[in-house]
């Protein structure tokens, strides 16, 4: 059982490297990996601004696209100034510049790049080289390898056991422990290790330019819409590791075979739990995804297991840690459920981080030369029909970083 529960309150990337290490011990326990595939060379150059770039035709959608390509270019392209000094340089990123594919990689060879700006390939490879130190980390790259090289180096962790775990993805991808164990020349606890760590990364640091900043690894959850435009959350198969009984010609032993058995039903059990909490939570705070962070509710792990037949402690492990992707952006399910609780006058009630998102939204349109007071503050929540005094508010102003109005006014 304590074991079942680890591997309920664990994330994909840790989830990974606990099935390597077990398959590295137990030749019944298969694992696979998910990995992205690196990029493939476009055959011809494709321009800046058109949206849709690396979309597929049933998640295209224009405006995000566009938006996306928009703050990656505008992010790189301000990089390139700072980086460059001489316009022949410049003229060449900004030819690397053209190949970025939405997730940060490249989308042509240095050897095409170098026939485009007119340079040798030499050359190109070395303005490749000073725009991979470009923020975050990963740009640029050709290859997933070499993405996830870039990271690991700025972590100081591409040692050579790591360098060879990354040269042998592939193998990594359809678990073949024993080969990694060989090349690696690591024991199983060191693999397991290396594998979280390498599954923690961002295998398409690119992507986070489509809302801001996000967190570095893989999502562990998707949650769109479906056909009938209702909110749906599944697991995200290209983060998620997946274990099954390996076939032996000849068992090695009844206790690895009863493991493996255990750990495939385990899994699967884990992943419908997972399915099952968020799946009521993405419901329960439907309002909050269609209308933003004004219209979270107050939820506890109390009032989702009780929803659910679950306890509470139950609900708490499986929230914690767990990243959603959102049509336009990432959060941890944690974030669904509200703390604190203030009432409305239609007898609902909203979380007080709905409250700060609120005031928050005040301040920002309110003139630059009568900021609100506290009072003004407490009278545009009434008529959105919410009570609180002055001293509530004054408490959940501080707490949200929101200077008092008369130092609002001197800042302006």
């Amino acid at each position: 059982m304590q074991r079942a529960l680890n591997l309920l309150q664990m994330d994909n990337a840790e989830l990974s490297g606990l099935l390597i290490e077990e398959a590295a011990r137990n030749p019944h326990v298969q694992v696979t990996l998910p990995m992205p595939e690196d990029p493939v060379p476009p055959r011809k150059r494709r321009h800046w601004g058109t949206p849709g770039l690396m979309a597929g035709a049933a998640d295209f959608d224009p405006d995000r696209m566009g938006a996306q390509a928009a703050g990656l270019y505008a992010h790189v392209q301000a990089q390139v100034g700072l980086r460059f000094k001489t316009a022949k340089e410049r003229a060449i990123a900004e030819v690397f510049v053209s190949a970025l594919d939405l997730s940060g990689w490249l989308g042509e060879t240095v050897e095409e790049v170098a026939r485009a700006a007119g340079c040798s390939p030499e050359t190109a490879e070395q303005v490749l080289r000073r725009l991979q130190g470009v923020e975050p980390t990963g740009l640029f790259a050709r290859s997933l390898a070499e993405c996830l090289s870039l990271q690991l180096a700025e972590a100081q962790a591409l040692d050579a056991p790591m360098q060879r775990l990354l040269d042998n993805l592939p193998a990594l991808a359809r678990g073949d422990t024993a080969v990694l164990l060989d090349r690696c020349g690591v024991d199983a606890k060191e693999l397991g290790r290396m594998v979280t760590l390498l599954r923690s990364l961002d295998p398409k640091p690119g992507a986070q330019f489509d809302s801001g900043p996000a967190p570095r690894r893989a999502p562990d959850l998707i949650v769109s819409r479906d056909a009938q435009d209702r909110w749906q959350v599944v697991m995200n198969r290209a983060s998620t590791p997946e274990v099954q009984v390996a076939r032996l010609a000849e068992p090695t032993s009844k206790e690895g075979l009863e493991t493996a058995r255990w750990l495939e039903r385990t899994l699967s059990r884990r992943n419908q739990m997972i399915l099952r909490v968020a799946g009521y939570v993405i419901a329960f705070q439907h309002a909050f995804l269609e209308q933003g962070p004004t219209q979270l509710k107050p939820l506890t792990n109390a009032e989702a297991g009780a929803a659910l037949g679950l306890h509470e402690t139950t609900v708490g492990r499986i929230r914690n840690g767990l990243l959603l992707q959102l049509p336009a952006r990432v959060l941890a399910l944690d974030a669904f459920f509200g703390r604190g609780r203030v009432a409305c006058r239609n007898g609902g009630s909203l979380a007080g981080d709905a409250i700060v998102a609120i005031i928050r939204s005040l301040v920002a349109t309110e003139p630059p030369k009568a900021p609100l007071t506290d009072a003004q503050l407490v009278d545009a929540l009434a008529q959105r029909g919410i009570t609180l005094s002055r001293r509530t508010l004054a408490n959940w102003r501080k707490r949200a970083g929101i200077k008092a109005a008369s130092d609002r006014k001197c800042a302006k």
